[in-house]
């Protein structure tokens, strides 16, 4: 199929949505993927599937593209002896399938902004681990993540991968720096539905990316992306938590809320009402803060013993103040 040229610069995303239909035959699983056509990336741009599953591309909108994976175009890379596609998306034709029949890396991407618009599709002749469900809710600034598996071969584990994409620009997520925050033991080799959940507790304001890598007791591994991003709005009012822990030593953690962007103070004094440590002193956007606080940091070396730490915020002319108690225990 010859390509068309387009007359006028093309602005196209492309959002890359997944539904696994999962059919079971015997001892066969095989899956369809979507992929929506709607502007300048693929969203995300890495997915796994098995041999036998079928990708179809779906246009959304009037914009003519490309879905390009021929081994000849630069940056395009298959399988040996897999069959190479050149596939045109238009008003006319919005719908292009592939069927997968070897395992290894598809590198594909769309010849009219192929700098931008990059995927790849890895292949397994099995996959070790498959999802049935991948979500994310929110609680205040606390993410929990649940997924299920339908089956897994091999699996040691789960590491639990998140990053901040607050007015990052993403044109390739497979590159972004994820954050390893957390893991789960996997289930080894099981035909049963498993159930896994997942808190990332204390975060900031902002939006959020997460990922699962999963990774066999060979230590190979693969990962499964949340389609959704995940986004920590501002607090609805000024709060101060409880320390924790409490009874703590030598360290502790306290946490608090602004609703608006404003001068914060947070201190801690002695039973005596005496100046122990002054830990921010400055402006803060609205959000969701924390601060360490240590008994022993080299400029202070504090005894057993009740203590105070107070905020005071202020926004505009008014001034709002809380105060806690908290014990050290050495």
């Amino acid at each position: 199929m010859e390509l068309r040229k387009c007359k006028s610069p093309i602005k196209i995303i492309l959002f890359l949505s997944v539904l696994m239909l999962i059919l079971n035959a015997g001892n066969s699983r095989s899956a369809i993927v979507n992929i929506t056509v709607a502007d300048l990336s693929f969203d995300p741009s890495y997915v796994n599937v098995n041999v036998g599953d079928t990708v179809i591309w779906r246009l959304k909108g009037s914009q003519i593209n490309s879905v390009t994976c021929d081994g000849n175009y630069p940056g395009t890379v298959l399988p040996e002896g897999a069959i190479p596609w050149n596939a045109i998306l238009d008003n006319s034709n919005t719908e292009f399938s592939y069927i997968v029949k070897i395992s290894g890396d598809y590198n594909y991407l769309s010849v009219f902004n192929s700098e931008i618009m990059k995927g790849t599709i890895h292949a397994y002749t099995l996959l070790p681990v498959e999802l049935s469900d991948f979500v994310a809710t929110t609680i205040k600034n606390e993410v929990i993540l649940d997924w299920t598996t339908v089956g897994e071969t091999n699996n040691d584990r789960f590491e639990i991968q998140r990053i901040n994409i607050t007015d990052m620009k993403i044109d390739d997520p497979s590159i972004l720096p994820f954050l390893t925050v957390g893991h789960l033991s996997g289930n080894g080799t099981t035909n049963n539905l498993k159930t896994y959940k997942f808190r990332d507790r204390d975060l900031q304001t902002g939006v959020y990316m997460y990922r699962l890598k999963q990774i066999d007791f060979n230590s190979n591994y693969i990962y499964h992306v949340l389609d959704e991003r995940v986004e920590i709005g501002v607090p609805a009012k000024f709060s101060l938590s409880q320390n924790y822990p409490n009874p703590f030593n030598p360290v502790t953690k306290i946490n608090f809320e602004i609703p608006e962007n404003g001068q914060v103070k947070l201190s801690v004094y002695d039973v005596n009402g005496k100046l122990v440590n002054t830990l921010i002193n400055e402006e803060l956007s609205a959000g969701y803060h924390s601060r360490n606080f240590s008994a022993n940091n080299g400029t202070v070396n504090l005894s057993s013993g009740i203590y105070f730490y107070t905020i005071d915020f202020q926004s505009g002319n008014e001034l709002q103040r809380i105060v806690k108690r908290m014990m050290l225990v050495k």
